[in-house]
């Protein structure tokens, strides 16, 4: 008896330890599927809540596309080794695509209001704002109550939608990170909407932080991401804020770190 007793004891501390062990973005991370009548589409939301978090209290909300990607498994802190150091004031909502990502970014983060290519499954980005705006964003503060600022962090394609969000008539979002925007994309669609929002407006709210990698030549983004920074600094846009870095040996991906690390620690008291 006394044997199986001493067994018994040891399982039970592995149990304990193991449970211990548990890192603790397993116990704060609150996952749902959300439906877009705009998109007509569903999404993986995963919240990533701050430890300690207590309801009442306002915190930032950063709002953070491709959840299932590199960026958004970074932030999230889904792995010990590639885990993003987020701050305790903030609240991430992270929005996945459930299916063919590589399709519906094209969908959701391209826009063509200013007349430029469109289908079913391409350049539809002005939707995926009206979902954030009229579904995602208010059942949001309705859970976790206002923020203290709302903030949108973006790579490549989702962070041509971060700047996107600039020229629509609600603005959504108090702080834009665009890491590597594909501001190239849809035939420079972006440059073509900034133009014509020029003409009817001098004011374009935001605070707005642009970076590109040193070595993206070739895929235009470090080119196009300048020329859309020193198009609207020229403007003289009341009410806008902006800056533009570049990280000298980094790339479409390797920027990514770097980039999200930046935008996290301006949020730290």
């Amino acid at each position: 008896m006394k044997p199986f007793i001493t067994t018994m004891s040891r399982f039970i501390l592995l149990l304990f330890l193991i449970s211990c062990a548990q890192p603790l973005w397993a116990q704060r991370i609150q996952r749902s599927t959300v439906y877009s009548p705009q998109i007509k589409d569903s999404f993986l939301l995963q919240v990533r809540l701050p430890k300690g978090y207590k309801p009442g209290i306002a915190y930032h909300h950063i709002y953070v596309p491709d959840g299932s990607l590199k960026m958004g498994n970074y932030i999230l802190g889904k792995d010990s080794s590639w885990r993003a150091d987020v701050p305790e004031n903030c609240i991430i909502i992270s929005i996945a695509h459930t299916g063919n990502w590589h399709e519906q970014r094209q969908r959701d983060f391209l826009p063509s209001d200013a007349g430029g290519y469109s289908d079913k499954n391409f350049g539809h980005a002005r939707h995926f704002y009206l979902f954030l705006k009229n579904t995602l964003m208010p059942s949001v503060r309705r859970q976790y109550g206002a923020s203290k600022s709302a903030a949108f962090i973006g790579h490549s394609f989702s962070g041509l939608f971060c700047l996107y969000t600039l020229f629509q008539e609600d603005k959504l979002f108090d702080r834009h990170f665009a890491i590597s925007p594909s501001v190239w994309a849809n035939n420079r669609e972006l440059l073509k909407i900034e133009k014509l929002h020029a003409v009817k407006s001098k004011q374009l709210s935001g605070e707005v932080s642009l970076l590109a990698g040193g070595l993206e030549v070739f895929n235009k983004v470090l080119s196009s991401t300048r020329e859309f920074y020193d198009t609207t600094l020229a403007r003289k846009y009341l009410g806008y804020k902006v800056t533009f870095g570049t990280i000298n040996n980094a790339n479409h991906y390797s920027i990514i770190k770097p980039g999200v690390d930046r935008a996290l620690a301006s949020f730290k008291n």
